[in-house]
């Protein structure tokens, strides 16, 4: 007979599914409410500063303060691009040293010394600034006479920091994909690589307030998509140099976005920032009241629904700041791009703003604005900076300065320590009843199956097959692999031996795994790279934006199947088995957790969360599911050995290296 472990819905109990979606989802959507609801009650100005203060504040300590560099940005001129009324400097700008920056200055062909410039920053296009869709929206700002500069953030156009050109093939691990993967590691610090995007930026206004033809006091920003989101991170910083400003494509309002269940990208996401209640236009008030332009598009995946939500409230708060005429919101035809009517108004908006002009500039259709091949826009020889300066440093050599140095010995109430940094301590001091049942028994060889299901915390089924040898026993073990009971006929082959021996088995799912597995519901899901952002990876974004940990919860999960086995069913002796790189992380934190549990054997663990941050190629496997907000400035694997002293353990570590991207 072929052992089962569930049926449908947990043989008919219940769709597990969604649970850990809805729970996460839940605690979001309660947060933003309460705080939307708050915001409306606002009637007076000093309101509306205070929490632009807070939300300034509370963003820069979530990424962990700007990059400080206090020397002049160093550019290097690679050519220029003659067209008929201007010219584009093709620039390599230094902006801290062995950072390097490829950027195009566009510059109108002109005697006037004292034009407006715009910082054009790119979205999540493989070609970056050079791409046909961003050459036309600085080709329309520059015929505006507006100077402006555009230019490659990490991970994208001529950045790209894993493309081998010698390989003369497009590469497949960029933009979103880098941003996500640093982005880890970003997290293991306590920092964002949102703070890399925003420096980049930040030193690109430093460079055109140098420029002899620029008005230092008239700089404008756009961009869509990504662009979006580095011109929204510049006005979360409060910077007072950008006069006006037109995101487009990317404003929406999370309480619309969230229900989706679409990703999101790891320079979009802030720790705590649901916590903190941190909604799209509160990240405008940092800003306000300089002059906003939302620019979105009717079939847009960021709703347009939310962008209408948000510019509303936009509206309510720049009233109260007497500046109701600064903001402003366009709604234009098409899919997410930067497209025609978009550039035209955002010109229009630059040219009253900045240039104190009529709004009168009527784009031409794409067709007729004539660009460049991307080729001809390179700023360096081949299309690679890596190429051109093998020594160039990326967000991971800068997340490097970040490790927090600390003395590698654990803290004297490391069990404490632990605990509270994966967020668990509240969860402990809850715990409600188990309410464990029963939903299958089925006979294996000399074995009973029990199909186990129990509730961990409200709302949150988990489960597990205990394997009860023929004879009564005191002694279990329980079980963590890849595919949980899943798996549960190759687990009980290898663990055969066990069984025979008398020793009962827990083959146990945390939530979001094995028969709890969450559905999928994004467009990403499969081998890496797309892991990195499928639908469990996105439910640990989310958790982290209410200042929860995943890696926690499903700690927990195993904490309480210790308790099931110790008082539902009276094992006096309870050891634990975990094997790969997940299991293997939650099975030693819940051990050390719990000095009762013996023996205890773990394969495949990472040797420390420090590892994963010092290797440029990091293990493909470690995903956001295990990522802990800022665990290097608390605790590290290594520090735990103690709590393991006086008992049986066998813990093998794997390399965090693994070079296949």
């Amino acid at each position: 007979m072929t052992p089962r472990a569930f049926g449908k819905c947990l043989d008919s109990l219940g769709y597990p599914h969604f649970q850990l979606w809805e729970h996460v989802l839940s605690q979001t959507l309660a947060a933003l409410k309460e705080h939307d609801h708050h915001k409306q009650m606002w009637t007076t100005a000093d309101e509306v500063i205070r929490r632009g203060e807070e939300v300034r504040n509370w963003f820069l300590d979530a990424i962990g303060g700007i990059p400080r560099c206090d020397e002049p940005v160093r550019a290097t001129l690679r050519g220029v691009c003659e067209r008929e009324k201007y010219k584009i400097e093709k620039l390599i700008l230094e902006t801290m040293p062995a950072v390097y920056v490829p950027a195009l200055l566009y510059v109108p062909n002109d005697d006037t010394s004292a034009h407006p410039a715009v910082l054009f920053v790119s979205g999540h296009h493989l070609d970056a600034k050079a791409a046909p869709e961003y050459q036309r929206v600085c080709h329309d700002l520059v015929m505006n006479n507006f100077v402006v500069l555009a230019f490659d953030p990490t991970g994208q156009g001529e950045r790209v920091s894993w493309y081998d050109p010698d390989a003369e093939q497009t590469p497949s691990f960029w933009g979103v994909w880098e941003h996500a993967y640093q982005g880890l590691q970003c997290v293991l610090t306590g920092t964002s690589i949102a703070r890399y995007f925003l420096f980049d930026a930040l030193r690109a206004i430093d460079y055109i307030q140098s420029r002899p033809e620029v008005n230092s006091d008239l700089i404008g920003i756009t961009g869509n998509s990504g662009g979006g989101t580095q011109t929204t991170l510049v006005c979360m910083s409060g910077d007072p140099r950008i006069k006006a400003a037109v995101p487009c494509t990317y404003v929406t309002s999370r309480e619309h976005y969230v229900q989706t269940g679409q990703p999101q990208d790891a320079e979009q996401i802030q720790y705590g920032m649901t916590k903190h209640f941190v909604d799209y236009d509160d990240m405008f008030l940092p800003y306000a009241p300089r002059p906003l332009l939302i620019g979105a598009v009717e079939d847009d995946f960021f709703n347009p629904e939310g962008t209408a939500y948000t510019f509303e409230r936009l509206r309510h708060h720049y009233t109260l700041l007497g500046a109701s005429k600064n903001v402003d919101c366009v709604l234009a035809p098409g899919q997410h791009k930067y497209c025609r009517e978009l550039r035209q108004a955002a010109v229009n908006w630059f040219r009253v703003h900045l240039a104190n002009e009529e709004p009168c500039f009527v784009s031409l259709d794409d067709k007729e604005i004539p660009t460049l091949p991307v080729a001809e826009l390179w700023c360096t020889s081949r299309g690679s900076i890596k190429k051109e300066y093998p020594s160039v440093r990326t967000p991971y050599h800068l997340t490097l300065e970040t490790i927090p140095k600390r003395r590698h010995k654990a803290p004297v109430n490391i069990r404490e320590t632990v605990i509270d940094t994966l967020k668990i301590q509240r969860r402990l001091e809850k715990r409600t009843n188990l309410f464990p049942r029963v939903t299958n028994e089925q006979k294996y060889l000399d074995h009973t199956i029990f199909s186990v299901v129990f509730i961990s915390e409200p709302g949150i089924w988990v489960s597990g097959c205990l394997v009860k040898p023929g004879k009564t026993s005191e002694r279990v073990t329980v079980y963590l692999v890849e595919g949980g009971t899943t798996k549960i006929e190759e687990i009980l082959a290898a663990i055969n031996s066990e069984l025979d021996s008398g020793e009962s088995a827990f083959i146990f799912d945390p939530r979001g795994t094995g028969a709890v597995k969450c559905e999928e519901m994004s467009v990403y899901s499969g081998p890496f790279p797309n892991c990195l952002l499928d639908t469990t990876a996105w439910i640990s974004w989310l958790a982290y934006c209410v200042g929860d940990c995943l890696l926690g919860m499903r700690v927990f999960d195993v904490l309480r199947a210790f308790e099931y086995l110790r008082t539902k069913e009276r094992y006096k002796h309870i050891g634990l088995r975990a094997v790969g790189t997940e299991p293997a992380l939650v099975g030693y934190l819940a051990a050390a957790l719990d000095n009762q549990i013996n023996p205890v054997r773990i394969e495949g663990l990472i040797s420390s969360f420090e590892g994963i941050v010092r290797t440029e190629r990091y293990r493909t496997d470690f995903l956001p599911p295990l990522m802990v907000h800022g665990v290097l400035h608390h605790f590290d694997l290594p520090e735990l050995r103690d709590l393991f002293l006086h008992r049986q353990c066998e813990i093998s570590t794997s390399t965090v290296s693994r070079c296949d991207l």
